[in-house]
């Protein structure tokens, strides 16, 4: 264990008590110039960075579930977690008070990233100061790894929050009068890719490479860690966006860029029980009660019903909300249901009919598929945790081709997955084959086009990998429920210790809630499309 510098909160809380005398020294808690100037620890705070980082980026219960039950990638009916209140229908806004029992879904990640950056800081500034780490290979081992960590996590600050305070290396939060200077979310983005960037520049030049059971959790060579940091800016260029409109906006070219120069494999770190877990695969998953698997949160229909032969979708899409329950489907998508019919479980959805969720807490909330494809048994702390694949980058392709009115090229990026994995016939530019059991199929039960086919295929894809990621593409394809949030306040917590007024995102009364759902809208001219 290594100390940990002040967060902004509490630096902060700390200026504003004004000149009283606070000075205590505390010789069990060295300060972080002594603990810096010892090699070691400046390679441990860098060497351990990821395991605080990973929760919070879609492997844990915070803020995976609120996000995913708010994008309807999963429904539950439980209260854990602030998933509750958010996803209900009619939407209703966060409640972004400091003692709200949920309080920590918000939390969690604006205070886990910002120790992730003061432990990296701490280490890139002790390295700046002359530190040397073994040799010149390691050291700059550490600061690539110390950039790539302070690039993560600005940049999930900025996917998740409004806005931001960007701290780096250069900055002293002992110098800081009052509150920090809080930058909009663009700008935190645009922060982050610059880190990521620094991170490819440091280990181009220097022979690097990191071991199997610690640092990322999986061996990396140089060149493997410098297109992990492509990946990691696709992701952040193509998700940063609140609405359909910047999301039309963002550099499709350059994401294209970075997706042809990032991952060549999944990306799936292993697990350490007690070390390194997936709580979100293993929530996903869960089986405490025989006979009724995901008995936490399951599959949403809104995400696998697309892949229905039948009318049961259609209906439910068209019905009120308050008299929808689960239904059956039957689908040619060997992931959702299996070749012997539709009660066999598909490779990665099965069937099973228990209603596992309160009535009073809304019918629409019933799902009556369960998730296999990961977090099984004890899967979820043992072995590979799937975090970023190569399928999440081909599709991020694959929009960006069809923004670019390249759709013919996007075609066979699509097919990748959609033949081998769901054993379903190709699309083509006019989308799925227009047939009996096309999959998948729009709202009103006519066959999709393509832009229907890539959304459906990022989304099954997708599926339980990370808990976020699926929230990030429905905000900007324009699919979330009207009056979702679309991004986390600051929380209210610092909002307090800062002195500065509350606020809040979500519901009819903020004009940032996602407007009513249009996902079916190409971005571009295509056949299908209204």
């Amino acid at each position: 264990m290594h100390p940990i510098r002040l967060s902004v909160t509490l630096v902060a809380a700390l200026v504003l008590t004004g000149c009283q005398d606070l000075t205590v020294e505390n010789l069990n808690a060295p300060d972080r110039t002594r603990a810096t100037a010892e090699p070691i620890s400046t390679e441990s705070f860098v060497a351990t960075s990821f395991r605080t980082f990973w929760g919070v980026s879609g492997h844990n219960s915070r803020p995976a579930w609120l996000l995913a039950t708010v994008a309807d990638e999963f429904t539950s009916g439980f209260a854990d977690f602030g998933q509750l209140e958010v996803s209900t229908i009619p939407r209703d806004a966060w409640n972004n008070s400091e003692v709200f029992q949920r309080r920590l879904s918000n939390e969690a990640p604006w205070f886990d990233l910002y120790r992730t950056i003061s432990a990296v800081n701490d280490a890139i500034q002790a390295i700046d100061n002359g530190v040397v780490i073994g040799d010149a290979t390691r050291t700059a081992r550490a600061k690539a790894m110390g950039k790539l960590m302070q690039g993560l996590s600005h940049g999930y600050l900025g996917l998740y929050f409004d806005q931001a305070a960007i701290v780096d290396e250069t900055v002293q939060l002992d110098t800081i009068r009052g509150a920090p200077d809080f930058a909009p979310y663009p700008e935190v983005i645009a922060a982050a890719v610059q880190q990521l960037d620094e991170a490819i520049d440091i280990a181009q030049n220097a022979a690097i490479s990191f071991p199997a059971d610690s640092w990322l959790f999986t061996a990396l060579t140089r060149e493997q860690f410098i297109r992990l940091a492509n990946s990691y800016t696709a992701r952040l260029l193509a998700y940063a966006p609140r609405t359909r409109e910047e999301r039309a906006a963002v550099d499709w070219t350059e994401v294209i860029r970075r997706v042809d120069a990032g991952i060549q494999e999944d990306f799936a770190p292993i697990a350490q029980p007690d070390i390194l877990v997936d709580d979100w695969k293993r929530l996903t998953a869960r089986l405490r009660t025989a006979g009724r698997p995901s008995d936490f949160g399951r599959p949403s229909y809104w995400l696998v019903g697309p892949a229905d032969s039948t009318n049961g979708f259609v209906n439910w899409v068209n019905s009120e909300p308050s008299t929808r329950a689960g239904f059956q489907m039957r689908t040619r998508d060997r992931r959702v249901q299996g070749a012997a019919g539709p009660d066999a479980p598909g490779s990665y959805v099965g069937y099973n009919r228990n209603n596992i969720f309160q009535v009073a807490r809304g019918t629409y909330r019933f799902s009556w598929y369960y998730f296999l494809r990961f977090g099984t048994g004890l899967s979820w702390q043992s072995g590979p945790q799937p975090a970023m694949t190569v399928a999440e980058m081909q599709l991020l392709k694959a929009e960006g081709l069809i923004r670019l009115g390249r759709a013919s090229e996007a075609v066979p990026l699509i097919n990748q997955t959609r033949v081998a994995n769901g054993q379903l016939p190709g699309v083509t530019i006019e989308g799925p084959p227009n047939e009996p059991g096309c999959v998948p199929r729009k709202q009103n039960g006519q066959c999709g086009s393509l832009w229907d086919a890539l959304r459906y295929e990022k989304g099954i894809e997708g599926l339980g990998v990370s808990g976020v990621v699926r929230f990030f593409d429905m905000r900007g394809w324009q699919g979330l429920e009207q009056y979702s949030l679309t991004q986390f306040p600051i929380p209210g917590r610092e909002l307090g210790t800062l002195r500065l007024p509350n606020y809040t995102f979500g519901g009819p009364g903020d004009p940032s809630s996602a407007p009513a759902p249009d996902v079916e809208r190409c971005p571009v001219n295509l056949p299908r499309c209204g």
